[in-house]
């Protein structure tokens, strides 16, 4: 055992004696956790996202319908409604002629000004009065994460007032099939319909289950730098270990790792050893990136105990990687080139980069391959969702699995010459 806290502990001195270890272990991964968080919206005081509306249907369901995504969306300070064409108190009344107000919306859009702009369509009213499917148009902007967070909160407000009208429709067609016509009867289906409406969307803020929420009360953003310090730490922890295997294969090509092992100690020690030192090593960089991060305002959430967790399988994971790559290159820049590529691709696939709810489905299948996934899922679930232990054993139990996995393949193929 000595023999091993020995030889992890020389590479550990070592490494930490390179300029190169505070250049690129620190300073590069805090620059580009602070570039990349300002790019994607900073911290929650800069995270105001703008939805424009376009009702170019003017009706009561028109109307309604952007009161139910006012309710959606304006819950917190994260969203803003802006009705065009409208001066309505939202602080945000464009003054355009009606028919220009299509073109001043595509350019707030493509100034960002705005995030996304809801189109309710002429006619939108009417097919819903008589039963038939209205489409509403989203268009997004590019931004990251911002259209994914919209559209969950659009689709919330268009169930809600697709509820209201296929209930509407119904109680008024079986009141027409238990009496006849309304309006021969002397009554305004129109309003009759309206009303049973109004009165279901009035209970939808009554319903009598509700969720009972415990825990953290306040929203965590998850964009800006909650998810540029996650993203880049796992990223830069991931390349470094990966070039734990080009200095492997370096020391095999000066002779130093074959002077070690004629030593009287048994091989394997030594190299437990270097596999230990490169281990310490990345967690070492995480710990400091985790420290960075909270400086900047990433909001790692309460479990302690789990981020904890977290860096010592996800690093561990990315350790047993880094061995079953210096089996694989031929020589150390071989390796090298190999570390910084996988790191560079396993990254954005993995999620490092931007969330994975925003690519396709076939997409999220391929980047849990990698372990960065499953660390960044690890990560969200405690910073978002307030996750236990319990909740992130899954990421972790498969993060050990891929650890087992890449050391077996490491060990068994691993020259010793």
């Amino acid at each position: 055992m000595r023999a091993i806290l020995t030889v992890a502990r020389y590479d550990l001195l070592r490494a930490l004696k390179q300029r190169e270890t505070f250049l690129f272990g620190l300073l590069m991964p805090g620059i580009m956790m602070l570039l990349l968080g300002v790019a994607m919206g900073g911290g929650e005081d800069t995270a105001t996202i703008t939805v424009d509306v376009l009702d170019e249907d003017g009706s009561a369901l028109s109307a309604a319908l952007i009161a139910a995504l006012r309710a959606e969306l304006e819950v917190d300070d994260s969203f803003r409604l802006c009705v065009l064409g409208a001066d309505d108190g939202d602080g945000c009344a464009i003054s355009a002629a009606p028919d220009r107000l299509g073109q001043v919306a595509d350019e707030r859009l493509e100034d960002t000004d705005s995030y996304g702009t809801i189109l309710i369509p002429v006619g939108f009213g009417d097919a819903l009065r008589a039963g038939e499917e209205a489409t509403v148009a989203y268009k997004s902007s590019a931004d990251l994460t911002a259209p994914v967070l919209a559209e969950q909160k659009i689709d919330a407000a268009v169930s809600r007032l697709s509820g209201a009208v296929a209930i509407a429709n119904l109680t008024v067609s079986a009141a027409e099939r238990a009496f006849g016509p309304l309006d021969a009867a002397g009554l305004d289906r129109a309003a009759a319909f309206e009303t049973v409406r109004a009165s279901v969307d009035a209970a939808w803020d009554e319903r009598p289950v509700r969720v009972s929420a415990e825990g953290t009360t306040t929203q965590v953003s998850r964009f800006g730098f909650n998810q540029s310090g996650p993203g880049i730490a796992t990223m830069f922890v991931l390349i470094f270990t990966l070039n734990g295997a080009a200095l492997l294969i370096y020391e095999r090509e000066t002779g130093t790792l074959q002077r070690l092992f004629t030593l009287p100690v048994p091989r394997w020690q030594t190299l437990a050893g270097k596999i230990l030192g490169q281990y310490v090593y990345g967690l070492g960089i995480f710990a400091v990136l985790v420290l960075a991060g909270a400086l900047m305002g990433v909001q790692w959430g309460d479990n302690v105990a789990g981020v904890v967790l977290v860096m010592l399988v996800y690093t561990l994971t990315v350790t047993a990687l880094g061995v079953a790559l210096a089996t694989v290159a031929r020589t150390s820049a071989q390796a090298a080139n190999l570390s910084t590529l996988f790191g560079m691709t396993l990254a954005p696939l993995g999620g490092a980069w931007w969330p994975l709810e925003i690519v396709p489905d076939f997409m999220k299948t391929i980047g849990h391959l990698t372990p960065v996934a499953w660390g960044m899922d690890a990560f969200q679930e405690m910073m978002f969702y307030g996750g236990t232990l319990a909740d992130i054993a899954p990421m972790l139990g498969v993060l050990l699995g891929m650890a087992a996995l890449f050391f077996a393949f490491g060990l068994l193929r691993f020259r010793y010459e």
